[in-house]
């Protein structure tokens, strides 16, 4: 009977063992905490370095880990509205240490695991913004804006446009040798043509890989050019008058490369929303009494596609402004113009043509003609009238940009 009850009693002893080692394991996991070691560390949604991201926290930061899973910890923290949460944060960017106050405890290290692609970084590039106690997925949504925000800038300048636009300078030429040759006047005209014009644009660049951005923008130039031109035929004062101009609005997706710093190249397609406009105007007996005029106005829209290529220089100003130049050719032609043409004369008549916007020759004697630009309801048919066709404005040229270039 005594081997018995000692063989018993060992049995009862190891059961209390075993049942008291089991009440004691989870007050041990309760007790584990771990602080963040790295810079900045990331909270995940499961143990795998492509979750999702719960929120970001700085150096120092304490969690209650509930265990371990592999390589992850799986940390308890509180939401902003109060109730409790979980996520799994690297054990690199760690250290477990005892319950708050405790004596610290060596860090968990483990050699490199064989996949590199699953290993969280030892640090994340970016320093997190100044948090309030509100809440961290609070704070974390803005440390997210103001990691986009640092890719962003803004790009404000003014430019100088060389234009050849053909049909329009022609035209304004070609009314005024019309009247020339209607008044007997034997001179051929020589007006100075619509070239230059000043503007300004903004562009919105997105710094999506280093060295490039993606950008957003538009240009705006208007030029116009007036001539007038005074002769007197059979005794008889004239003045012919003319007075062309254009606008144009490309709207444009860029790409801009920096090879080297300070330097960039740059490509984009544009969609040109342009218009024309046009001011013929005859005088007869300028300064009597039986002065008479006749005009004909027009403004007529287009819209096309277009492509450009840049380049330019950046200098530094401060931190967060830079200045640049910028040289960069343009390609657009835009030929399906619509619009209104009034006609009025000193005796007030006024008609109005809806139509488009053709070109053509006026045929004034054998083998002479004068080009023409006018808005019709048809394309022109009428005698003397020769090669009709949609009018063809040429918006392409060189331009040079100056501007200012704000980083956030």
């Amino acid at each position: 009977m005594t081997e018995r009850k000692k063989i018993r009693w060992c049995l009862i002893m190891s059961v209390l063992s075993l049942g008291w080692s089991a009440l004691d394991l989870p007050g041990q996991n309760q007790n584990l905490r771990v602080r963040v070691v790295s810079e900045q560390a990331n909270i995940r949604v499961k143990p795998d370095i492509s979750s999702e991201m719960l929120f970001q926290v700085p150096e120092g930061t304490e969690f209650q880990a509930e265990k371990k899973e592999g390589e992850w910890f799986l940390v308890l923290f509180e939401k902003a509205d109060g109730t409790s949460g979980q996520g799994y944060i690297h054990e690199s960017l760690v250290e477990v240490i005892t319950p708050a106050g405790g004596e610290q405890v060596a860090p968990v290290k483990k050699e490199k695991p064989a996949d590199t692609r699953r290993a969280e970084p030892a640090k994340e590039s970016k320093k997190p913004e100044t948090r309030t106690d509100y809440g961290r997925e609070t704070a974390t949504t803005g440390v997210s804006v103001a990691s986009v925000l640092k890719k962003v800038s803004l790009s404000v300048h003014g430019l100088l446009t060389y234009l050849r636009p053909s049909d329009l300078n022609q035209a304004a030429e070609g009314v005024t040798n019309y009247y020339y040759q209607a008044f007997g006047y034997d001179r051929q005209a020589d007006l100075t043509g619509l070239h230059f014009g000043p503007g300004y644009g903004l562009d919105v660049y997105y710094e999506f890989y280093p060295g490039l951005h993606l950008g957003l923008g538009f240009d705006y130039f208007q030029p116009a050019k007036a001539n007038t031109t005074n002769f007197t035929a059979s005794d008889t004062n004239y003045s012919v008058r003319t007075k062309i101009g254009l606008k144009d609005l490309p709207l444009r997706i860029s790409v801009r490369f920096e090879p080297v710093k300070d330097f960039y190249l740059k490509t984009g397609i544009e969609y040109h929303l342009a218009k024309v406009n046009y001011l013929y105007a005859v005088y007869q007996s300028v300064g009597t009494p039986e002065e008479n005029w006749m005009s004909w106005t027009g403004q007529a829209s287009g819209q096309s596609f277009g492509w450009l290529v840049a380049g330019g220089v950046n200098r530094p100003v401060t931190s967060w402004l830079d200045f640049f130049l910028e040289g960069f050719y343009r390609s657009a032609k835009v030929k399906n113009f619509d619009g209104d043409n009034i006609y009025l004369d000193s005796d007030g008549f006024e008609q109005t043509e809806r139509g488009d916007l053709y070109y053509w020759q006026v045929q004034t004697a054998p083998n002479v003609s004068c080009p023409v630009l006018f808005i019709r309801d048809q394309v022109p048919a009428e005698p003397g009238v020769m090669n009709p066709r949609k009018a063809e404005v040429n918006y392409s040229g060189l331009s040079l940009k100056i501007g200012l270039r704000f980083k956030f």
